[in-house]
């Protein structure tokens, strides 16, 4: 193994570490909470197209971790819960990404009609 490729061993093994330190002390309820928390901030996205079906499965992933704790399968419920949370999270960086290019096509849009102004307007005089 290169040094490199131990510095990336080393630190993929401190956040497992890390990670399960942190799963121990969590609870389903504070899981699904912030579940929730994220569905309703990929909500406020307004996501569309792709991103639209990814909340649709972050929705879906929050009900199924809602029936696991129902049925009281703790684990299930949080690991459930946490994978929400990821997917809400894509949904609402694709809601962004997608707000973002639409702005950039309408300012280059903008920007195309303004030249051809310039262009006739420069032949004009």
């Amino acid at each position: 193994m290169t040094l490199s490729s131990v510095k990336i061993h080393l630190a993929l093994a401190l956040l497992l570490t890390a990670s399960q330190a942190g799963a121990a002390t969590a609870t389903p309820a504070a899981e699904i909470a912030a579940a929730e928390q994220a569905v309703a901030a990929a909500e406020r996205a307004q996501p569309r197209g792709d991103a639209g079906a990814t909340l649709s499965r972050a929705r879906a992933q929050l009900d199924a971790s809602r029936a696991l704790l129902a049925k009281r399968k703790q684990r299930d419920a949080m690991l459930q819960a946490q994978s929400a949370v990821a997917t809400a999270d894509l949904a609402r960086s694709q809601a962004r990404r997608d707000a973002a290019r639409a702005e950039v096509e309408s300012k280059s849009a903008r920007n195309a009609d303004l030249r051809r102004r310039l262009l006739v307007n420069g032949r004009n005089g």
